[in-house]
């Protein structure tokens, strides 16, 4: 069992990385950076529908609704942060737990490769601002009515593109993301009646599979994690919050009662008690 003086590393690294995240869709949002929207070719990949005009102005004319796809990223992302930030903040301070907290790392790390989606509908400047972040070069943003891509190149040389469908009248996003032309994730969420649903697929580098799931309904909600051999069915919006609990691991919260199932099939069941730091 761990001491509470072991338990600040796993915090540390957990919310270093959410403040890192935050930082840069913080960049990435500002209304100061200027919108500049290129012309592209009509290169609909198969399976994909552009909105027509119409749709286009109806979507715009709901009530609530994130002007921009960009913006509705964003939210879904302050959302799923607050969610990832209490259930790591209740397995790192609750004992026996501690190591447990580190599966949510995975959640989080995928949003660096969804971090071109914080300049959808913003235009390039915003695209090479928010990825000049990350020491990108050559970035490539276009847009054709509600999809995106940016492409860019990292450091090294190794190429990388995000291409994202944005539904407005549903508030959801989908996402495909490319590295040397590969597709190794594939990322979406839908604004639901309580709160988001989301779900990323993640093909690693070993081939293996993932996909993390995740419900949430303001400071309540759940995320599952799972090796599969397939992808998953694409969202629908009318999952519930506990979706997410098909997954073999998963955890939720809800109010300060915290349930879940480990990655080695412990079984957990605590009051979650907010410390100074996840407070």
């Amino acid at each position: 069992m761990f001491k509470t003086k072991n338990r600040k590393p796993v915090k540390f690294i957990l919310q270093l990385t959410a403040m890192v995240l935050i930082m840069l869709l913080l960049a990435s949002c500002s209304g100061n950076i200027p919108s500049i929207k290129e012309e592209s070719d009509d290169g609909r990949k198969p399976g994909v529908e552009a909105q027509s005009d119409e749709q286009q102005n109806a979507a715009s004319d709901t009530p609530g609704a994130p002007a921009t796809a960009a913006e509705s990223y964003g939210n879904y992302i302050k959302a799923k942060g607050e969610l990832i930030t209490i259930l790591t903040d209740a397995l790192a301070n609750n004992p026996g737990t501690e190591l447990d907290s580190m599966s949510l790392i995975g959640v989080t790390m995928v949003d660096m490769a969804l971090l071109p989606a914080s300049s959808f509908g913003l235009g390039h400047e915003a695209a090479i601002t928010t990825l000049g972040l990350l020491g990108a070069e050559d970035v490539v943003y276009s847009e054709n009515g509600n999809q995106y891509s940016v492409k860019y190149r990292n450091a090294e040389g190794k190429q990388f593109e995000l291409q994202g469908v944005y539904d407005k009248a549903a508030d959801a996003l989908k996402c495909t993301s490319f590295t040397e032309g590969k597709e190794d994730l594939i990322s979406e969420y839908r604004k639901t009646s309580f709160g988001y649903v989301g779900q990323v697929y993640v093909i690693g580098e070993d081939g293996s599979t993932y996909v993390y799931q995740l419900a949430v309904s303001g400071k309540d909600g759940a995320v599952g994690i799972s090796e599969v051999s397939a992808k998953p069915s694409a969202l629908t919006g009318n999952e519930t919050i506990d979706f997410p609990k098909q997954c073999k691991e998963w955890y939720a919260i809800k109010g300060n009662d915290f349930t879940g199932v480990t990655s080695d099939g412990r079984e957990l069941s605590f009051v979650y008690t907010p410390s100074e730091d996840g407070e």
